[in-house]
């Protein structure tokens, strides 16, 4: 017994995948639906005022045509900027640290000072920089009169056994 395969026409030659192209009937979506027409974009509506258009923010280049839509920072869902590592601040906070425990007074005012500042670092930059230099402030007018204090008690301690 033999088998031969059923003979077929051109319509039935077709593989898994359709006709192959340029063949007559080729659809490539055969049950695509045209897609409709678009509506036009809609007009500004009565009522509403116009977004004012926004500058370019820094490091990045204005859509030709497009407003910017939010300011840095405009939003709450915006991160906050942060600024680089504060090194004065660091600086601050380790020699307060170590003149507080040296002296048990001078450093403890711009310790915290310092502390404060690094703190508000990450929200506010310009005002922890301004802390900071209130901090080496503090610092400063503690040491001297620390050593005005000191020295005093130095000369009388020593002259007293």
């Amino acid at each position: 017994m033999s088998t031969s395969p059923p003979e077929h026409g051109p319509e039935e030659q077709q593989g898994a995948f359709g006709a192959p192209p340029g063949e007559q009937g080729f659809n490539p979506q055969p049950y695509a639906a045209p897609y409709p027409p678009q509506p036009p974009p809609y007009p500004q509506q009565s009522g509403y005022p116009q977004q004012p258009d926004y500058p370019a923010q820094p490091g990045y280049p204005q859509q030709p045509g497009y407003p910017q839509a939010w300011p840095q920072g405009a939003y709450a869902g915006s991160a906050p900027t942060t600024a680089s590592f504060p090194a004065s601040t660091a600086v601050l906070l380790a020699v307060s640290v170590v003149a507080a425990i040296a002296t048990g007074l001078i450093g403890i005012p711009s310790a915290i000072l310092a502390a404060l500042a690094w703190r508000r670092n990450g929200s506010d930059p310009a005002g922890a920089a301004r802390r900071t230099t209130r901090g080496w402030i503090v610092f400063g007018i503690n040491f001297a009169v620390g050593i005005l204090l000191l020295i005093p008690f130095y000369i009388w301690a020593s002259n007293n056994p």
